[in-house]
């Protein structure tokens, strides 16, 4: 289980470097492989250096994240975050609400990693098509 307050997470409260989360969006999304009966769901976060993504497929055998709860959970990290992310955190692996932890720690990774962003309206057009996809959708800012 993941603490649903960013007061109790401890690298929230260090004094390395910060990046600014401004947007968390969570698609769900039906796979479209023959082969892949479930769903994927992607986070979107949008932060003071660009744009994250990050995705896990949820077979249709699994429970479904409960985007209630995950929305609860994110919405925690929207502003400041000290870098380097997540790592130390601890949380279970195998709980849902530790995949959501991952999928988040990932889009961050990629904020902080990539030299280079896609220009503004590859985004939309992306976050367009997903939309469209989309059987759920969440928002937070």
């Amino acid at each position: 289980m993941i603490c649903q307050s960013a007061s109790h997470v401890p690298f929230l409260m260090d004094q390395s470097p910060s990046l600014s989360v401004s947007r968390i969006e969570l698609f769900v999304i039906p796979a479209v492989a023959v082969d892949s009966a479930g769903f994927r769901v992607c986070l979107r976060l949008t932060s003071s250096q660009g744009y994250g993504w990050s995705e896990l497929f949820v077979a249709d055998t699994e429970d479904m994240i409960d985007l209630e709860r995950c929305s609860d959970l994110l919405v925690s990290f929207i502003g400041i975050i000290s870098l380097p992310p997540l790592q130390d955190c601890q949380y279970d692996k195998s709980d849902k609400d530790g995949r959501i932890f991952e999928l988040f720690a990932a889009a961050i990774n990629q904020v902080t990693t990539r030299n280079e962003q896609l220009n503004p309206a590859e985004l939309d057009a992306e976050e367009l098509v997903l939309r469209q996809r989309s059987i759920h959708y969440v928002s937070l800012f």
